[in-house]
């Protein structure tokens, strides 16, 4: 039985590049039959971890299309669209939500805050509602990111967007702020939008957010570790929190310590060392210095002490 939109635990899935820079998309379904293999309950393509600001139009409908192929009732694909201009960001929203291989579509839209921009919050509610009458048969998450934006939703604007569209059906939180997390819980609750899922975006704060009112997760280090967060939902959800704690503790190293490098950089650098698939980004990103290299290894070393973590 299929899962409901933007739920569970959700890859935001890196973009592989051959030495040259052009897309690797044999690379990228590798990467994706992987997820899919894992128990993962779907991607986001086009995402910041998918380097989604270097990449042409066309590449970017390749990535989609190539993800498609994937696409089954239980692991679902997700496109980001957002940019800081909300014509432009309609235009991308219509074009990606329409993309189709055979039956599949993607399953929804990731929106992230404008940036540069700055718009206060009754602008970004102006902002949500023209995207969402654009694209009202499909289902849109939200995505608040402030570290990267400059803009943050607070609790009382994201009840503001959901009561004027009814395809709102998640937010990605990625302020690595549980209270916040708590403070759109509540609001959601006490306007009758319980239904609206709150995905941590943060993974160091992933494990507590599921207790502070969060349902699931949309991350990073699931590239290279999708099984223990799964765990940690699962967890959770069967009130096991001891084991819950436990494998929070076993995978802070990483959902916490691979962020000191600008994402991807970290992921990427991983991935490539283990053979998953070749690390390179496109600039302004560059490979990490050698001393982070050392950082990276030490991560990973303590990965490996924990029985099966990266499988």
């Amino acid at each position: 039985m299929s899962h409901k939109p933007f739920s569970g635990v959700i890859t935001a899935l890196v973009t592989p590049f051959k030495k040259n820079l052009d897309l690797d998309l044999n690379a990228f379904s590798r990467l994706l039959e992987n997820q899919k293999k894992s128990g993962i309950h779907g991607v986001v393509v086009l995402g910041t971890t998918g380097e989604n600001p270097t990449l042409t139009e066309e590449e970017s409908q390749k990535l989609v299309l190539t993800a498609l192929e994937h696409r089954t009732e239980n692991f679902h694909i997700y496109v980001g669209s957002g940019t800081n201009d909300t014509k432009h960001t309609i235009q991308k929203s219509l074009i990606y939500s329409k993309l189709q291989v055979g039956q599949n579509k993607p399953d929804g839209i990731m929106v992230v805050t404008p940036y540069y921009n700055k718009p206060n919050a009754q602008h970004l509610v102006y902002h949500y509602g023209e995207i969402f009458r654009a694209i009202k048969e499909t289902p849109v998450c939200v995505y608040n990111v402030p570290g990267r934006t400059g803009i943050n939703i607070n609790a009382q604007t994201l009840v503001k967007i959901a009561q004027e569209n009814e395809n709102l059906v998640a937010i990605k939180e990625a302020a690595g702020n549980v209270n916040a997390i708590v403070e759109m819980r509540l609001a959601l609750n006490a306007a009758g939008k319980q239904h609206i899922n709150i995905l941590s975006g943060d993974d160091g704060t992933y494990a507590p957010s599921l207790l502070c009112g969060a349902n699931g997760v949309i991350s990073v280090t699931t590239n290279l570790i999708p099984k223990p967060m799964l765990d940690i939902l699962y967890a959770v959800q069967n009130g096991n929190f001891a084991q819950a704690q436990a494998l929070h503790l076993e995978t802070f190293c990483i959902n916490s310590g691979i962020f000191f490098l600008p994402n991807p950089v970290g992921i990427k650098w991983m991935l490539g060392h283990l053979g998953i698939c070749e690390g390179f980004l496109r600039p302004p990103l560059y490979t990490p210095e050698e001393h982070e290299i050392q950082q990276l290894k030490f991560i990973l070393s303590q990965l490996e002490k924990v029985p099966k973590i990266c499988k």
